[in-house]
């Protein structure tokens, strides 16, 4: 009997939707397993955001002829990965690039839990888990379920972790399982190499030109000195320059005090808030600092830091309790913060688009982690994302590090994009500086002090189209200003308020009535939800607002939205609090704090909220 991915028809290699390395890549994994039928895992390398979870879709079409298992290593990738492939999301990866046209063509996903029954498990054609799920001493394990010709294609994401035993003693199980490994870092901090044959890479720089990933400068922080003790007691200060030539302390040491010292934290701070400031004006949209602490206790410090300059903050690490993290996660979602500090929890799978600037106060010694961290901000700003209002800076990420953490090595090493892993075996272990607990650990660390002179470099990872447009664009408004204040003998700080203005000028209603422009957009998504679309809903497809065909059937709702079910009495309920909650998430928050452009993005949610309702009704009724 043939299998669903034998008998589909995706549309893949003419699909103008899907991105140029998913193509290629889907081509060359049917050349390395079908065309020449080989045995050997195939590790395929994407750059955070050029498209890895859409090619884990497409993977498996005319390549596995069973069932697929994909193994995320932690819970936020899973739930990445689960909300990109949920086929009753309205947004799925496969109707979205048009894979697929409709929802009867798709595939049957689960995420495996042990309340599972057997059933349930056999009637998937992918099945979605974290790797914890594969530990044979649980009696919930799948190891435990299933027998080993259950799987006939296995993908790994973020494939670095799979030299780990458990992915290792997992994938011995399954052993006659074809096997795909994606990951945007192919090395590991230890040097051991990943198993299997690298079928596809495509570079870091080549997805910058393509626009598929934000463009990236890093802005080194140099003081014109920095002065230290050798020792938290002592008042005697010596330059690093007297330190390094004295021999007094090594390179570890150096790093470790300047990475805890509050003097040179607020440095990095106050540039960091300087860029996000510039970068926020200049684009009127929701970026945000990313920061990397040593510790949970230097989180906290640095927190505080952040507050005491009027920036509100997020911190997230392992220690937080789930319904914490989630908290914190709903709260950078929402835009209700401007700066994520994080203790080695955001290093990968964590997708944040308007994650912008990098701030370093770690000293990083190995690429993985380095990597990791930056490609946090990496992950490209759509257009639909900002309501049409993109600019070139808003694709142009920045990382800011102070010049003695010494992380220029490891920004050379990505600014050439790695790939031989023969390179990252020289590469010392990671430095272990981060304590568990809140308070720092007592370790050798001397205070530090700078002068007030300072500079900063910059260095773009490539020249990108965007760069240069960004230039241009700055020459041409300063020209623009300049000849306003020659015109009218005013100040440039006044020409530059008038240029601003003249921009206004094509919506004159939003800016010269925001009053009456706001109560209008109110009254247009309240009418077009309760007025149009719900009802409009209910007739074409024969339903009674009171009747409870869509609570009872439970086949319309994403899992996410699933507890609706339980708290609706009949169909007009349902499709409120679904969009009434969809809205909620979709903007941020409840429909009091929306600002003027959430109406426009939410009337085009409530549009293609309303597609995907419709497609799903008629493929259920």
């Amino acid at each position: 009997m043939s299998s669903y991915f034998e008998t589909a028809s995706p549309n893949i290699i003419d699909n103008e939707f899907l991105r140029e390395p998913q193509i290629e890549a889907y081509e060359k994994l049917k050349e390395h397993f079908i065309e020449r039928d080989n045995k050997e895992h195939a590790l395929v390398v994407l750059p955070t955001g050029t498209g890895k979870t859409g090619l884990m879709g497409i993977a498996p079409y005319n390549i596995s002829s069973g069932r697929v298992l994909i193994i995320t290593p932690q819970t936020v990738i899973r739930d990445s990965v689960l909300g990109s492939l949920d086929p009753l999301y309205p947004r799925n990866f496969w109707l979205f690039t048009r894979v697929f046209e409709s929802y009867s063509e798709l595939p049957t996903v689960i995420e495996y839990e042990k309340v599972l029954t057997d059933e349930v498990i056999q009637s998937a054609d992918i099945v979605i888990l974290n790797v914890h799920k594969l530990q044979e001493r649980l009696d919930s394990s799948l190891l435990k379920r299933v027998e080993p010709d259950f799987f006939d294609f296995i993908i790994i994401d973020e494939a670095h972790h799979s030299e780990a035993t458990t992915w290792k003693k997992a994938l011995k199980y399954f052993e006659n399982a074809k096997v795909l490994k994606v990951t945007g870092t192919p090395f590991r901090s230890d040097g051991k190499a990943i198993e299997g044959k690298e079928v596809y890479t495509y570079g870091l720089g080549k997805a910058m030109a393509r626009g598929y990933v934000k463009s990236l400068e890093k802005i080194d922080y140099i003081p014109g000195r920095v002065y230290l003790t050798l020792d938290k007691n002592s008042d005697k200060l010596y330059t690093i320059d007297q330190i390094r030539e004295m021999g007094l302390r090594d390179e570890d040491w150096i790093r470790r005090s300047v990475a805890l010292s509050t003097e040179s934290n607020m440095s990095i701070i106050e540039q960091s808030m300087k860029l996000l400031s510039e970068k926020r004006e200049k684009t009127g949209n929701p970026h945000k600092i990313i920061a990397v602490a040593c510790s949970i206790w230097h989180a906290e410090q640095l927190k505080d830091l952040y507050l005491e300059k009027g920036y509100k903050c997020s911190i997230v690490h392992s220690e937080l309790e789930k319904h914490e993290r989630e908290f914190e996660f709903a709260k950078i979602e929402s835009h209700q913060v401007e700066v994520v500090i994080n203790v080695a929890m955001l290093g990968e799978g964590y997708d944040h688009k308007f994650l912008s600037v990098a701030a370093l106060f770690r000293p990083y010694k190995t690429l993985l982690p380095y990597a990791q961290f930056i490609g946090r901000v990496l992950r490209s700003i759509p257009e639909d994302d900002v309501n049409g209002n993109l600019s070139e800076e808003d694709n142009i990420a920045a990382a800011i590090h102070h010049k003695e953490l010494g992380l220029d090595e490891l920004w050379d090493y990505y600014k050439k994009e790695i790939k031989k892993r023969d390179i990252i075996k020289r590469i010392r272990t990671d430095y272990p500086i981060e304590p568990t607990d809140k308070s720092p650990r007592d370790v050798s660390v001397g205070s530090v002090s700078e002068s007030e002179g300072y500079t900063t470099v910059k260095d773009a990872f490539i020249e990108s189209e965007l760069l240069q447009v960004r230039k241009q664009r700055i020459q041409e408004e300063q020209e623009k200003i300049k000849s306003l204040q020659a015109l009218l003998d005013v100040p440039e700080e006044k020409a530059r308020i008038l240029y601003q203005q003249s921009l206004k000028s094509q919506d004159k209603e939003r800016y010269l009535r925001p009053d009456l422009y706001l109560k209008k957009k109110k009254t247009e998504i309240d009418q077009l939800v309760r007025e149009d679309i719900i009802p409009q809903l209910l007739v074409d497809f024969n339903l009674e607002l009171q009747g409870n065909e869509l609570p009872a059937g439970k086949y319309i709702l994403p899992k996410k939205y699933q507890f609706i079910y339980s708290r609706s009495k009949d169909n007009g309920s349902l499709l409120g609090q679904y969009f009434n909650l969809s809205l909620k998430h979709h903007i941020g928050e409840g429909r009091d704090g929306w600002k003027i452009d959430d109406y426009d993005r939410a009337i085009a949610h409530v549009k293609e909220l309303d597609t995907h309702l419709r497609k799903v009704l008629e493929n259920r009724l």
